[in-house]
């Protein structure tokens, strides 16, 4: 209970200084966004700006996910997990000292088998938070300074002619720009939490390089995946009593094993799953599927 009171306050604050931000001059911001590197998906980074970017607009709904057809690793938090394993293999990629949880969408150069040639995600897969909140995102333009709620201007979904504007006639932000602000913050905060989960099992030393070999059920050659970490199912039988009490303190436990379980998926990066039920779409990061962070559910 403590731990989800902690959290309910750091993603409350989180939220009101995003949009204290959005609705403020980012100028001060923009030097240092120069040298931010980009994130994924990202070809430009710009801090939202009420002068700037008055007339920003943004469809409510996205149909189309062809910006993200090129990348076989999605990023993810544990709040998405239950929903991600039923689909994708799940993984660890190290990056210095710091370990993400990410999705493995497709084979290394194939990229992601999940979207066609049109642009559409396979009906009723989820789509990880991370796609879904793009053009936008919350980050820290330095180690020390606060969150900023940035975006991509070269996205395509800023020339479409459906948009509705994001901010009103007296810079105030709209109902869909606070969804935005409010999914950014909380997608943030469940990204650092997930981090720490990362860790915790790397210093229990359970995680391992995942170096796999599959076997397309159609036949024809092995494909050699690797680049990235697993669990070690009897590293992690082996720990202390001890080491699993400060797994489970840490809440990575569970995570631990639902990494395991999806390996189950692997052969869904030959042949995605087609027909899959679909879900109801939520203003949530864990499960709306295409429409936008600020869009009510129907």
């Amino acid at each position: 209970m403590e731990k989800r009171t902690h959290f309910a306050t750091r993603l409350a604050r989180l939220l009101a200084l995003l949009i204290a931000l959005a609705v403020s001059p980012a100028s001060t911001f923009a030097k240092t966004f120069m040298n931010t590197p980009r994130p994924l998906f990202f070809n430009d980074l710009v801090a939202l700006d009420t002068g700037q970017h008055r007339r920003l607009t943004l469809p409510t709904e996205r149909k189309h996910f062809g910006f993200a057809k090129g990348a076989h690793l999605l990023p993810l938090t544990v709040a998405e997990v239950g929903l991600a394993l039923q689909h994708y293999p799940l993984v660890f990629v190290a990056e210095g000292e710091t370990f993400a949880l990410v999705a493995l969408t497709g084979l290394p150069g194939q990229g992601n088998r999940f979207i066609d040639a049109q642009g559409e995600w396979t009906p009723g897969v989820y789509i990880p938070a991370y796609v879904r909140g793009y053009p936008f995102i919350a980050l820290r333009p330095s180690e020390k300074a606060e969150p900023v709620l940035a975006f991509d201007p070269s996205a395509a979904d800023f020339k479409t002619r459906s948009g509705q504007a994001l901010l009103g006639a007296d810079g105030q932000p709209s109902e869909q720009l606070k969804g935005i602000a409010a999914f950014q913050a909380e997608y943030r905060q469940l990204a650092e939490r997930t981090t720490l989960m990362a860790h915790a099992l790397n210093a229990a030393g359970v995680l391992e390089d995942g170096n796999l070999s599959l076997q397309p059920q159609a036949g024809g050659d092995a494909q050699k995946i690797g680049g990235f970490m697993v669990v070690s199912e009897p590293k992690l039988k082996a720990l202390s009593a001890d080491a699993l009490k400060k797994l489970m303190e840490a809440d990575a436990l569970g995570l631990a094993y639902a990494q395991l379980f999806s390996m189950g998926n692997l052969g869904n990066l030959f042949s995605p799953p087609a027909g899959a039920p679909s879900t109801p779409a939520v203003t949530s990061v864990a499960k709306p599927r295409s429409k936008r962070p600020g869009k009510k559910a129907d």
